[in-house]
């Protein structure tokens, strides 16, 4: 059994890489009135509104077009803020995400003669795909906060997993014939990608 000391000492050692996470867990992402975020197939625009001072009203102004009104007793440089609005990004996400994300899904499976069984959209944020021994590729609504790229090399190494399900060199060789020869320069690009919204 460790001592004391011992726990203390690992608590030290561990305490900055701890912190790190939490850090990137909690990542401030700050907003402000009249920003515009630009999704394949979907604007967002942010205004402040008047009507209910210390709330967030989302508006579905047409299929390609939605509207965050935050109130104006809220602060865009308080972090609260900024998660009161991470959340509403995730509420328009999950109402759009089959309409934009599933007619390139199913394209790209066709064009790559993969034969999933059904798609799916799923609620998780920080799984961005998954796929099971029944050939269902489930999509994270998330995915449509990504450029079409990493979007499709989310797709792609799914429905790798067709083949192979596993992440064995057979898989990487799949997934990167797949995308064109990109995989790793694509998996790079996903784990520095800049989320416009707090993902968790």
């Amino acid at each position: 059994m460790a001592s004391d000391a011992d726990v203390q000492s690992a608590l030290n050692r561990l305490m900055p890489q701890i912190l790190a996470a939490k850090s990137r867990d909690t990542q401030f992402v700050k907003y402000y009135e009249n920003q515009e975020i630009k999704l394949d197939g979907l604007l967002i625009v942010i205004v402040r509104q008047h009507l209910r001072r210390d709330s967030i009203l989302i508006k579905q102004n047409s299929i390609e077009l939605v509207t965050i009104a935050v109130g104006d007793e809220l602060d865009f440089d308080n972090i609260k803020t900024s998660q009161f609005i991470s959340k509403a990004l995730k509420r328009i996400a999950r109402k759009n995400a089959a309409r934009i994300l599933l007619p390139r899904a199913r394209q790209l499976a066709e064009t790559l003669h993969c034969n999933p069984s059904t798609w799916e959209i799923s609620a998780g944020s920080r799984i961005l795909g998954q796929c099971n021994s029944a050939r269902c590729i489930k999509l994270s609504y998330m995915l449509i906060f990504l450029p079409q790229d990493l979007r499709d090399y989310i797709i792609c190494h799914e429905l790798a997993h067709l083949t192979e399900f596993n992440h064995s060199p057979r898989f990487h060789e799949i997934c990167n014939s797949y995308l064109g020869g990109k995989e790793k320069e694509l998996i790079k690009k996903l784990k520095t990608y800049h989320w416009s919204l707090i993902r968790k």
